[in-house]
């Protein structure tokens, strides 16, 4: 369970809200940040599991760095009760380990789904007493299994059905939950792969303009989009072309 503050009138920016953002030092984390403080915030909690990745970000007004782990108990404690009054919460924190099934040892199912909701659980309490919204930044991934990384997909579909459930149990309080189903995006997680990816600060600007006018399921890029209408029409043929990634 999680917290979340949304923006709950419609044209309402990020403006003057207080807002935690997960994987900061990350490609998409980092473009978060910058397009956040366009939007000037009251204040930006930047959280990284190794805080020292942060340091580009120091000296950054309304910037304050935050060391959280979503995957240890203590670490997520001591965030929260640091960052104490926040109206946003961005989980953007995730990893891909691009294993196949039964590849690695849901290492992606720990961090994408259980960490995050770790840390939406930490604030579930709160939540309930304060308008918020929650930001969980999934994977197109997560509505269709690409088996090339079949565990981050796996991973990506526990944290939408999460999602699902988080909203419905926030709904009477007035809180929002939204999720972000981006295609291949230019960042850590995506090196090495031969396929056009979107740039994390398009991505970014995308999510804020879509939770203003409050958008609950957000489709950022151009083939998030195109396999989300594919979804729609014709199904198995997104599951034959994705399950060409592992053919031969």
């Amino acid at each position: 369970m999680l917290p979340s503050q949304f923006i709950y009138l419609k044209g309402n920016t990020m403006q003057n809200k207080t807002i935690l953002v997960t994987g900061a030092n990350g490609g998409l984390g980092n473009a978060f940040i910058e397009a956040l403080l366009e939007q000037n915030p009251k204040k930006i909690y930047a959280a990284a599991r190794d805080i020292k990745t942060l340091e580009h970000l120091k000296n950054r007004n309304n910037i304050e760095l935050l060391e959280l782990d979503i995957t240890d108990a203590a670490s997520v404690q001591a965030a929260k009760e640091r960052a104490n009054d926040i109206d946003v919460l961005i989980n953007n924190a995730g990893v891909n380990s691009n294993a196949r099934v039964f590849g690695a040892n849901y290492h992606d199912l720990e961090v994408n789904y259980k960490g995050t909701a770790n840390l939406c659980k930490s604030y579930f309490e709160y939540a309930k007493e304060h308008k918020m919204q929650i930001i969980n930044i999934s994977s197109i991934a997560a509505l269709c299994n690409l088996p090339i990384m079949a565990e981050y997909s796996i991973s990506k579909s526990a944290l939408h059905s999460f999602t699902q459930a988080l909203r419905a149990e926030l709904k009477a309080y007035d809180s929002e939950v939204y999720e972000v189903f981006p295609g291949p995006i230019d960042t850590r997680l995506t090196e090495g792969a031969d396929m056009p990816k979107a740039d994390p600060m398009d991505v970014a600007k995308e999510v804020i303009k879509s939770v203003a006018t409050q958008e609950l399921e957000i489709y950022p890029d151009g083939f998030a989009k195109m396999i989300k209408e594919r979804l729609s029409t014709d199904p198995k043929g997104v599951e034959a072309d994705f399950a060409m990634s592992v053919a031969g």
